[in-house]
């Protein structure tokens, strides 16, 4: 229980320190309806101010899990201050006419919110193309000291990050994510341990996380655009 209380202290200080949490909307779009829904996205976060430090993208879904309904993501990340203010600018008449449009072509699959652990490469998190892959962790302290070590011995070209899943996890109780960008589709297609010292810290990671962990599946993603 020690242990696990000086985790989380550690954890919430790296969150605080990096300012970055996050919500993501998941979204089944009529086909042949993105264009109309993109144009509606980014009419209405072109009519507000954004809040100094928020992102907000929108992520068309290229591979998925089997029965993951979702075509596109629109994701909103930032400071805990940041994020709180665009809530409050997500809401009134403006607001709801603009979802009242939005749910004519399509609808919402999933909401969910949580917060980075630590981050690699920042300067490399608007590359066109991601990745998110997603665990169910019985045991946070190994699976992130674990994913650590791997970063040590696997060190990524593009963005990275770990990060807790706080609300909205769906049925498979995912609870742990680690995403990364890629500079194209053939780096993100490439992706994977090219050296022997490669393979082995992916296969010591695989070893010493599969018994407390439950690996569910990656999604690519392409970024259509971006607000910020």
């Amino acid at each position: 229980m020690k242990k696990f209380s000086l985790l989380i202290l550690l954890i919430s200080q790296s969150i605080f320190a990096q300012n970055i949490l996050w919500e993501q909307v998941g979204l089944k779009v009529e086909e042949g309806k993105a264009t109309y829904v993109l144009e509606l996205i980014d009419d209405y976060y072109n009519s507000i101010k954004l809040p100094e430090g928020v992102s907000i993208s929108l992520d068309a879904i290229w591979f998925k899990p089997e029965g993951f309904e979702a075509t596109h993501y629109l994701s909103f990340s930032g400071s805990l201050e940041a994020l709180a203010k665009l809530k409050d600018l997500r809401s009134g008449d403006a607001y709801d006419a603009y979802n009242g449009e939005i749910n004519k072509f399509a609808k919402i699959t999933s909401i969910s919110s949580g917060s980075t652990i630590n981050r690699w490469n920042v300067s490399k998190g608007n590359d066109p193309i991601s990745q998110l892959w997603q665990w169910n962790v019985n045991d946070p302290e190994i699976f992130v000291t674990e994913f650590m070590k791997l970063v040590n011995g696997f060190p990524q070209e593009g963005y990275l990050s770990i990060g807790l899943i706080s609300q909205g996890a769906g049925t498979n109780g995912e609870s742990h994510y680690v995403y990364t960008t890629h500079k194209d589709y053939a780096a993100a297609i490439s992706w994977g341990p090219k050296t022997k010292k490669q393979q082995e810290s992916f296969v010591k990671f695989q070893q010493l996380t599969n018994p407390i962990s439950s690996y569910l599946g990656t999604i690519t993603m392409n970024r259509i655009k971006s607000w910020n």
